[in-house]
């Protein structure tokens, strides 16, 4: 590893692993008893002996998603952010920046320190919202419509202004709401209303998403009814 993206690898797992992630490789994994979890993954774009540049990629991930992707597989050794729900790609510019750069990139300690800084002040704001959304499909959904609330209202200022201003929009994007709604009525047993939510899916077959939130429902529902 190179050794400036070694250093802030370094000062950022100090946080991470007091918060109870596992390290693997480049990739930073946390998970609830139930398998719901958060992956960040460093992603090096370029590097060289005095420089490196890079992404810094979280995802928030849903337990039934996780074992439908990934079968007999483990999902606490690979999954990445990119299997997740909610997605985010940090910004390596502060709110002063005219626009945001994603970009991090490192050729010497002091980039290095401030990097580590940044993505370390992000996880102290974030993480605790993230890991309240794990297993709580009200709490993800709520989240969800104050997004939607928020970008609109973003959008339309910038619309205004002519202007994108740094703060106004939400971090991240929910990439499986739907999907959320439709295990959040698994877990019910709400055999109908998944049927309703997934009517739409493009992949209506038996080994489909949509199929395997019905057999979960339908085993919930079992339960329920002994």
């Amino acid at each position: 590893m190179n050794a400036l993206l070694k250093r802030f690898v370094e000062l950022v797992e100090v946080d991470l692993a007091a918060a109870g992630f596992v390290r693997r490789g480049p990739v930073f994994r946390y998970f609830d008893t139930e398998g719901n979890g958060i992956a960040l993954d460093v992603q090096r774009t370029t590097a060289s002996w005095g420089e490196v540049a890079f992404f810094i990629n979280v995802g928030v991930l849903l337990a039934p998603h996780l074992r439908y992707y990934f079968g007999a597989d483990d999902p606490r050794r690979d999954a990445m952010p990119h299997h997740s729900v909610w997605q985010h790609r940090l910004r390596a510019t502060d709110d002063t920046a005219q626009l945001p750069d994603h970009t991090f990139s490192l050729s010497t300690d002091a980039d290095a320190d401030r990097a580590a800084t940044i993505v370390r002040t992000w996880l102290g704001e974030n993480l605790p919202r993230m890991k309240s959304w794990l297993g709580n499909f009200d709490t993800m959904l709520a989240a969800i419509d104050e997004d939607r609330e928020r970008s609109a209202r973003a959008r339309a200022e910038q619309l205004a202004t002519g202007r994108w201003k740094a703060g106004r929009w939400p971090d991240g994007m929910w990439v499986g709401s739907s999907l959320i709604r439709a295990y959040a009525h698994a877990e019910r047993g709400d055999v109908e209303a998944i049927t309703a939510e997934t009517a739409d899916w493009p992949d209506p077959g038996p080994d489909s998403l949509a199929a395997n939130a019905l057999a979960i429902a339908h085993q919930r529902r079992t339960e329920r009814q002994r």
